[in-house]
């Protein structure tokens, strides 16, 4: 019985759906074609062409070097404790399948001699195959998984009362719903019967509140009853609800027990899913439908674990699934090698056009991650040849991952893109752990066109947003938008391994990676300054340079050349000697000039006023001395040789924007600049150099204080006194 639940175990993870797909591409399909049984008896439905199909039923076990299920077939097998019964619909369109377990499902006695009997607890643990048949051709196939228990028989006597269940209106069925665990105490349960008063002084002071710790009709905030005069607010004597407190808010605030006539009956009868639409504007949740008619479909994890490779994909929902399957060969696994070129589907927009997939090849140099063993697994260059070796695989283009974007706008899609991870690989068949391949899917949706890059500030640049530069397209007048970049170093730190980012505005780096180089390197030195020369300058992948954030593409004016530096470095033949190589550009110097160009509510804003880039020449040479002798002898050893880029962000401070006034030039004893005492400070929030708020809004500002000024000293106790004067007077 261990061996079967072992084979069990197997079997449940390594069977996946399209290990069943790969035999329903007939005329027929069971709906569901997996069921974990639990019961003697299960029932699908084959829709479909129905019509004179026959069944076979084998109690299968999958291999246990592949993992895989046998292949059906329509022999008959060796008599199995299983039967199949068949119902077929009056329409003909779909057969009602019963399959039901013929063996007794009651314990064996100890002093008995009975076969037909249950020897463990755990009675049945197979797994069942029904074949669907049409003309000796496998049509369809149901997999069940059968994990059934003996029946518990007492020899106690049996009350025939029926138990009683109390009025719901005052006693709740479920009196304490934290007891969870039965016979044992469950922690802050005070409800729970188990707990007796030693272990409730543990947490008296913690117990569950409301509906979970037992408190089934508590008092609710709106009763009038519920609050005091000192704490109601003033309109709860006339909003408050009088009923009585036997009416439990989770019962119906005003259920008074009257019983309802149910009219409609519960149907238990399998529901057929209908065919895919073709959407007039897709809803969120509405699964995306190719131009054929068909669901788009991604590998997705289900709720049980196992990938389902065939699942919809809904319109605006975001998914990550990873999917891990026995690496056995390419040829057992089909789905493991796609061709990119397979991806690039038309999918229905939702307007009634279409819009079709764009796929991305991504190859990988490192497998971590992926595979479960990465010390059997070799990667291989694609023009590299494969292993000879009989105890090796090569399988070429291996699926890795598969990262969808969806571009969406409203209720339609704008495009779509796809990044498709691959490897080749080899694989020792000989390993002493079997090879797990773990592969990767998601769906992203953005909202937007991607060709509507995002910007990096409106108007001037903001810190840490990156630096946008362009090319001019030739006879169009328009630019095309990229980055300038750094290498972003990772694993090994090899240039060939690196990554790139963007360089963000106001942030210094200095990056760098490691080129690996031998001796027949040094031979041509010239060819050695221009690679790394090459290799630097992709990072800089455009000749303009946006001066604001918000850079019309359009607009040539809102763009900046990118200056060259020249090198001033003359290499003479002399100094390359054997081994080494004089001024190798080995640093690229990025310099952007910045400078305050203004303020927008009080905000200083930053633009780009000029960027140059240059190099650095160094001396690289082999180290041959010591007993690093060999390099310079053997071609095939390699050294390591530092290249780094960096960008320098430089601010400069232009003219002032507001010439000075004839006061500040003639007297210069009251210049805020050059006196300790500044007398213009005095009336600060009203000039220009106040920064907080716009010059107009303080200008108002302080006018109306100038002008309550004015009223108070007008209406004030001096003016009075002068008025009584004048009207005391008599001339």
């Amino acid at each position: 019985m261990n061996r079967e639940l072992s084979i069990f175990l197997l079997a449940f993870f390594s069977i996946s759906l399209p290990s069943l797909n790969i035999f329903a591409e007939g005329s027929a399909v069971f709906q569901p074609p997996f069921i974990v049984a639990s019961q003697p008896t299960v029932v699908s439905v084959l829709s479909g062409n129905v019509a004179g199909v026959t069944f076979t039923v084998t109690v299968a076990a999958p291999s246990l070097s592949t993992g895989q299920m046998p292949a059906p077939s329509c022999a008959q097998s060796s008599p199995v404790h299983w039967q199949v019964t068949s119902e077929l619909s009056g329409d003909q369109s779909f057969m009602k399948v019963t399959v039901h377990l013929t063996q007794s499902l009651q314990l064996c006695d100890a002093n008995s001699s009975q076969t037909n009997c249950c020897l463990q607890p755990l009675c049945v643990v197979e797994s069942v195959q029904v074949t669907a048949c049409l003309g000796g051709a496998v049509v369809a196939v149901l997999l069940v998984q059968a994990e059934i228990f003996a029946l518990s028989s007492s020899n106690m006597v049996i009350s025939g009362n029926a138990t009683v269940i109390p009025n719901q209106v005052y006693q709740p069925l479920g009196s304490c719903p934290c007891n969870l665990t039965a016979g044992a105490c469950d922690i802050r349960c005070c409800c729970d019967q188990e707990c007796n008063s030693n272990l409730k002084l543990l947490f008296s002071s913690y117990c569950y509140a409301g509906v979970f710790g037992g408190n089934v009709t508590p008092v609710f905030d709106q009763l009038c009853s519920a609050q005091n005069a000192s704490t109601a607010p003033d309109w709860f004597p006339f909003l408050c609800v009088q009923s009585s407190l036997d009416n439990s808010p989770f019962l119906g605030l005003f259920y008074q027990g009257a019983v309802v006539n149910i009219t409609q009956t519960p149907s238990f009868r399998v529901s057929l899913l209908p065919g895919p639409v073709t959407p007039n504007g897709y809803k969120q949740g509405d699964p995306v439908v190719t131009a054929g008619g068909q669901y788009f479909t991604i590998p997705q994890q289900s709720v049980s674990g196992p990938c389902l490779m065939n699942a919809p994909v809904a319109y605006l929902q975001n998914f990550n699934a990873t999917c891990v399957s026995l690496f056995v060969s390419c040829d057992a696994n089909p789905s493991l090698c796609i061709q990119s070129s397979s991806l690039n589907l038309i999918l229905a927009n939702g307007q009634g056009g279409t819009v079709t997939i764009t796929p991305m090849e991504r190859l990988v140099t490192d497998l971590t991650g992926f595979v479960s063993n990465p010390s059997s697994v070799t990667l291989l260059n694609p023009a590299q040849q494969p292993l000879p070796s009989v105890a090796s695989l090569s399988c070429k283009n291996v699926s890795l991952s598969m990262d969808y974007t969806f571009f969406w706008n409203g209720t339609y899609l704008e495009n779509v893109t796809v990044i498709h991870t691959l490897a080749t690989v080899c694989v020792n068949l000989t390993a002493p752990s079997p090879i797990w391949l773990t592969r990767m899917f998601s769906a992203a949706f953005l909202k937007g066109n991607p060709v509507a890059l995002p910007k990096s500030g409106n108007p001037g640049y903001q810190i840490g947003k990156p630096v946008i530069a362009g090319n001019l397209q030739s006879g169009t007048g328009k630019i095309n938008r990229t980055t300038l970049n750094l290498w972003e170093p990772v694993g090994n730190g090899l240039c060939s391994n690196a990554k790139t980012t963007a360089v963000l505005f106001r942030k210094d780096s200095i990056t760098g990676c490691l080129l690996q180089l031998s001796q027949q390197n040094f031979t041509n030195c010239t060819y050695l300054r221009d690679s790394v020369q090459n290799t630097l300058s992709a990072l800089v992948p455009a000749t303009l340079i946006a001066k604001m954030g918000n850079s019309d593409s359009t607009n040539l004016t809102q763009w900046l050349n990118i200056t060259s530096l020249p090198s001033n470095v003359t290499v003479a033949p002399a100094d390359d000697l054997p081994g080494s190589c004089s001024a190798v550009p080995s640093h690229l110097n990025i310099h952007i000039f910045i400078a305050d160009t203004g303020a927008v509510e009080g905000a200083i804003q930053q633009e780009i006023i000029n960027v140059e880039t240059g190099f650095t020449p160094v001396l690289w040479q082999l180290q041959c001395g010591g007993a690093s002798i060999a390099t310079c002898v053997n071609d095939t050893i390699l050294q390591t040789f530092p290249v780094s880029s960096s960008v320098t962000f430089i601010k400069i401070d232009t003219i002032s924007l507001f010439p000075k006034t004839r006061f500040q030039i003639n007297y210069t004893a009251y210049d805020c600049e050059r006196n300790n005492v500044c007398w213009p400070q005095l009336a600060y929030p009203l000039t220009r150099f106040y920064t907080g708020e716009s010059y107009s809004m303080s200008l108002a500002k302080g006018m109306i204080l100038t002008f309550f000024f004015i009223a108070a000293a007008v209406l004030g106790s001096p003016w009075c006194k002068i008025r009584q004067a004048w009207n005391n007077s008599t001339f």
